[in-house]
């Protein structure tokens, strides 16, 4: 499970422009097929946070892993934890 600060389609959109093709969506959330492994991530919003007139998107993001073995899941999963940062600090 990951907490991020941002919207369904923003991580989606980083999804795809590190990705492409291999993102896909479904009923249930969105599916990545690279590397040898597939990761489904099920996102679910919720209550943004408020600092005086900022507001951030809060995405509460639910990973499992579809198909392929633990160490491809954990390099694709690195990737995507690159893939989908965002600037700040």
């Amino acid at each position: 499970m990951r907490q991020m600060n941002s919207t369904p389609a923003e991580f989606i959109r980083s999804l795809r422009l590190a990705y492409g093709s291999a993102v896909s969506e479904d009923e249930t959330g969105v599916v990545l097929n690279a590397q040898g492994a597939t990761l489904h991530f099920a996102l679910t919003s919720e209550k943004s946070l408020q600092i005086g007139a900022l507001q951030i998107a809060s995405l509460r993001v639910e990973i499992s892993v579809r198909e392929g073995d633990e160490s491809a899941a954990k390099s694709l999963l690195a990737r995507v934890d690159r893939a989908t940062l965002r600037g700040g600090g």
